[in-house]
């Protein structure tokens, strides 16, 4: 596990505007390198894979003003890094993680802590579903990940 310091909006807004892809709040994924250069970032070639596959799949390919500045600012926070993917993956915005966003966030929260427990979808929801009604919130799929998180 790689510990970076704490990135400022103003530090990541500066490195995504140099990149060649730049546009729209975002860059393309394949900048992802050159921006982590240009941040002064550390990432382990697991981790730059698992942000590569993860932005690729669920954020179509881009790395987003409104997902990576609230991402870096709080990098070695594991309660407040699983907040952040897990709030920006709910991509319907019914507040519930379903099947498909957990498979997306998992292998990347994995790059971060792999210490998590491997579980399958449907043990999953019967841990972490708190107040029993069959779905995971948002917060209850947080609360489930930082309870199980080593960091």
């Amino acid at each position: 596990m790689v510990h970076n310091p704490v990135f400022s909006k103003d530090e990541v807004e500066a490195a995504l505007r140099k990149m060649p892809t730049f546009s729209d709040d975002s860059i393309d994924i394949a900048d992802i390198d050159a921006f982590l250069v240009a941040l002064g970032m550390d990432a382990t070639k697991e981790q730059r894979d698992g942000y590569f596959t993860f932005f690729r799949d669920v954020h179509n390919g881009k790395l987003t003003f409104d997902v990576v500045i609230p991402a870096l600012a709080v990098i070695n926070d594991t309660k407040e890094l699983v907040r952040v993917h897990v709030a920006a993956i709910d991509k319907d915005n019914d507040g519930l993680i379903d099947e498909a966003e957990f498979k997306a966030i998992f292998p990347f929260l994995l790059t971060h802590d792999p210490s998590y427990p491997r579980i399958e979808f449907a043990d999953f929801v019967k841990e972490a579903d708190a107040n029993k009604d069959g779905k995971v919130s948002v917060d209850e799929a947080v609360a489930w990940f930082c309870k199980h998180a080593k960091n």
